[in-house]
């Protein structure tokens, strides 16, 4: 049963990430500023007369700076091409900065400055201490820039990934499909000559075979019990054409009903074991169709008699080539498929990841 898909959340917008950023980062550097001063004793409430201006100087500075960036396309390019000139872009944005600083500066007490000198030494290293302070700004806007760019990167090509998988699993669905329905009819074929009645009956099970098969043709996974009785259809359907020869066993645990297996897979490997294990053998042969409840996976086994040499062929066709393939694309690693002889018999057994929704 798959599990149940929680509503998207809420996406925040750029913008409300962006000046969010902006005005608690220069408000913490403004922030610490006002804590050294307190603890170098030269604090005064009158400070603020300089620093608010100067916090949205800051914020207006860099956001001309990130103007600059957008316009040039610097978060498209190298860190090597792009480093100098957002040097220079920076040194340029400091003198306005630099000069409303002044302004501000020579318009209050000097016991309200932040700057103790007022000399042009100590001036000109403002305008390099704004200069320092807008490179660092585009340093993590750069970053951040560069982690958004990575992320939908990787978001962009999962999706791609995605709907290769599930184009590859529709291709899949589309080839077994037919696959059943020409060996099925075949042993309709059979029957036409030899018993008509019974290939009319076999007709219409066919038909109520392929109407469940295509329902499920748009569906990832079906409950087990709705794939066992495709496989019990189809062993009824098979059944009028080798009568005696074909004895079917069950060994089901309970409470496997719901269980999410792949559609048409216990299916193919009844039909394969069917055609390679009864068909060849005058007498006929066993078939035993198992499902059990592992430690973390769900066992499904289809046992029949004959002999299984690896290496070869034998005979297994697009519907097991396709079955690997499926498993591999819906369950990765987690889940396996292997053949083997065993007592006697040809087991195919595959194991799936259990349900834990």
């Amino acid at each position: 049963m798959d599990a149940q898909r929680r509503p998207p959340a809420a996406r925040v917008p750029r913008w409300v990430v962006y000046w969010s950023a902006q005005l608690s980062g220069w408000g913490a550097y403004f922030g610490l500023s006002v804590v050294a001063a307190y603890i170098d004793g030269q604090y005064t409430p009158r400070m603020w007369d300089v620093l608010l201006p100067e916090l949205f100087t800051g914020i207006a500075v860099s956001h001309a700076l990130r103007a600059v960036i957008i316009r040039r396309r610097w978060l498209e390019q190298g860190v090597g091409h792009v480093l100098p000139r957002i040097a220079l872009a920076a040194l340029v944005l400091a003198v306005p900065a630099f000069l409303i600083e002044s302004v501000l500066v020579t318009r209050v007490p000097q016991d309200a400055s932040p700057i103790p000198d007022r000399t042009s030494l100590d001036l000109l290293g403002r305008m390099l201490n704004w200069t320092v302070l807008l490179v660092a700004w585009s340093m993590l806007y750069f970053a951040y820039g560069y982690f958004i760019r990575h992320r939908r990167e990787e978001i962009r090509n999962l999706r791609l990934e995605t709907a290769n998988r599930e184009n590859q699993l529709s291709t899949l669905r589309a080839q077994m499909n037919p696959h059943f329905m020409f060996n099925a009819l075949n042993g309709i074929r059979a029957l036409v000559d030899e018993d008509p009645e019974q290939a009319k009956r076999a007709i219409t099970q066919l038909s109520a075979i392929l109407r469940n098969a295509m329902s499920t043709v748009k569906r990832r996974t079906v409950p087990l019990g709705e794939e066992l009785d495709i496989v019990r259809s189809y062993l009824a359907l098979e059944h009028m054409r080798y009568e005696e020869r074909l004895r079917v066993r069950y060994e089901l645990d309970a409470d496997l009903d719901r269980e999410p297996v792949p559609p048409m897979l216990l299916q193919t490997l009844v039909e394969n074991a069917v055609k390679h294990g009864v068909a060849h053998d005058p007498k006929g042969g066993d078939l035993v169709i198992s499902a059990q409840r592992g430690l973390e996976t769900l066992v499904l086994s289809v046992r029949n008699s004959g002999h299984y040499e690896q290496g070869k062929v034998n005979g297994t066709g697009i519907g097991l080539r396709n079955t690997r393939r499926r498993l591999e694309l819906i369950y990765g690693g987690k889940a396996s498929i292997h053949i083997a002889n065993r007592d006697g018999m040809v087991v195919t057994e595959v194991e799936l990841p259990l349900n834990r929704g």
